[in-house]
């Protein structure tokens, strides 16, 4: 019973969104420096653990967090928050704006061959982490994500003056071709 009003409670609470465009957005930038912290302790650390557990119950292996996707997840985060309101399709406050240039620096900066990504958004009390992640495997296409082979991960959480929760999780596969190498000396 507590369960499912605590569902309820975070789905009247928390709003995801898929995919989404929009234009006239606040493009500032977060250093990439400023990578958001990974310790067990933080918000972060906890949603990761989280969701190794949730991908340990199910038989998947942990993914590897990477320290890029990382910073790129908590950048995107911020991005959203800076836009609230601004997004055009579903939600006003979350989107995937940009994803198609992560997925680019991702593949061309990282050596990645395959990218996708989650994001959820919304006011969460209580435990942000297992609330997250009860939405994202609440959602098929979520829940897709979550459970694909991956060799790296980057997660971030930004949480808002407001109490307004932003999280963002890329996924990503690492580039085995031999057409790698190749692919990084025509750059030159």
């Amino acid at each position: 019973m507590k369960t499912t009003s605590l569902f309820y409670g975070f789905a009247a609470g928390v709003t995801m969104l898929l995919a989404s465009c929009a234009s006239n957005l606040d493009t500032t930038r977060v250093p990439m420096s400023a990578g958001a912290p990974s310790s067990k302790s933080s918000v972060v650390g906890r949603l990761d653990h989280s969701l190794t557990e949730y991908r340990r119950s199910i038989g998947k292996a942990p993914i590897r967090r990477h320290a890029a996707l990382d910073r790129m997840a908590h950048e995107h985060c911020v991005f959203m928050s800076k836009n609230r309101g601004k997004f055009s399709l579903g939600s006003a406050n979350i989107s995937h704006y940009g994803f198609e240039e992560r997925s680019l620096l991702a593949q061309r900066q990282y050596g990645m061959a395959s990218v996708a990504e989650n994001v959820a958004g919304g006011v969460i009390k209580g435990d942000v982490a297992s609330q997250l992640t009860g939405a994202w495997t609440g959602s098929k296409k979520h829940l897709y994500n979550l459970k694909q082979k991956w060799d790296a991960t980057g997660i971030g959480v930004y949480v808002a003056d407001d109490g307004m929760v932003y999280a963002t999780q890329i996924f990503a596969t690492k580039a085995n071709s031999h057409m790698v190498m190749a692919d990084r000396f025509r750059q030159f």
